[in-house]
């Protein structure tokens, strides 16, 4: 099942990066973000309304905990990672982003809320190596260009994402449904003070096309994944739901293909297999693991 949510996720960010094209195209990323975020929210408060999760007296706490992981998931990535974008390409924008789950790894073995292991590490790294095979070409041919201050504001994006893995990892006792609605309700009303202040919604407007790519990826690709997201980090904690980040610029390139037509290439193909080996790591060494300590049990039985 953990398996199934990981790979759910990574398909579904990965379909944002053709609705963002389209829905670029009439909004300004500060107006896109709030749409997203705001049509997120209205899902999340109907489905909590029909589903009826169970309520709970939270303290204040954790209130700020809930505000913490608003400010980390929403608010501080879309600062950051928006305005880094404009100066770097995506290549180098997702590999550095491919970060997120070292940072997540530094940061559970800080925080203690799971125990890290050298597997996990193993599987990361794999990832990675994988993620960067899927983009060199295009970096061979764009070269690393852009300044240090935009790859590190997408560092420092992917930190905040780390840093949300972390607080959700922690929040034990929350319900996914609620926290997932209430993180989205303060992540819009911060948008919306930001809108208002860069006077981005006078000129507001709500085209047929662009205005249903922006509500697919406020629904489903905000809304019902966060759902998915939060869960999965209280099934598997926080590292392997992180691994979802090599997964959605994989799926995101082969959705491209069926939709937009790109062309498949050997190397999309071999990190294809690294990114989904990474997956496999860790219940791989499990597996062998398990069968070598029954064997020895066996052994010592006769």
């Amino acid at each position: 099942m953990n398996y199934l949510l990981l790979l759910s996720i990574g398909v579904i960010w990965g379909a944002q990066f053709v609705l963002i094209d389209v829905s670029l195209q009439a909004y300004t990323p500060e107006q896109l973000a709030l749409l997203r975020t705001l049509y997120a929210l209205l899902f999340l408060m109907v489905f909590c309304w029909i589903v009826r999760p169970q309520k709970y007296q939270r303290s204040i706490k954790a209130w700020l905990k809930v505000a913490l992981v608003g400010i980390l998931e929403v608010v501080f990535p879309f600062a950051l990672v928006m305005w880094g974008q404009q100066y770097v390409s995506g290549s180098m924008a997702a590999i550095l982003m491919g970060t997120i789950p070292f940072f997540t790894l530094i940061l559970v073995m800080l925080t203690k809320v799971e125990r890290a292991t050298g597997t996990k590490f193993l599987g990361m790294l794999v990832g990675f190596i994988g993620l960067v095979i899927l983009f060199a070409p295009d970096l061979i041919a764009s070269g690393v260009t852009g300044g240090i201050l935009p790859k590190l504001a997408i560092l420092l994006g992917a930190l905040s994402f780390a840093g949300a893995l972390t607080v959700i990892k922690s929040m034990q006792g929350e319900n996914a449904f609620l926290l997932s609605r209430d993180a989205f309700f303060i992540g819009t009303i911060i948008l919306i003070l930001v809108n208002l202040y860069q006077g981005n919604l006078t000129d507001l407007h709500f085209p047929l096309g662009e205005s249903l790519a922006s509500l697919v990826l406020g629904i489903l690709c905000s809304g019902v994944v966060y759902v998915l997201y939060v869960s999965l980090i209280k099934r598997a904690g926080a590292g392997f739901c992180s691994l979802s980040n090599y997964l959605v610029p994989l799926f995101g390139s082969l959705l491209g293909v069926l939709i937009m037509g790109d062309h498949l290439t050997a190397n999309m193909i071999f990190a294809c297999v690294l990114i989904l080996l990474s997956i496999a790591v860790e219940p791989l060494v499990g597996y062998v693991y398990n069968r070598r300590k029954k064997r020895l049990f066996h052994e010592s039985t006769k």
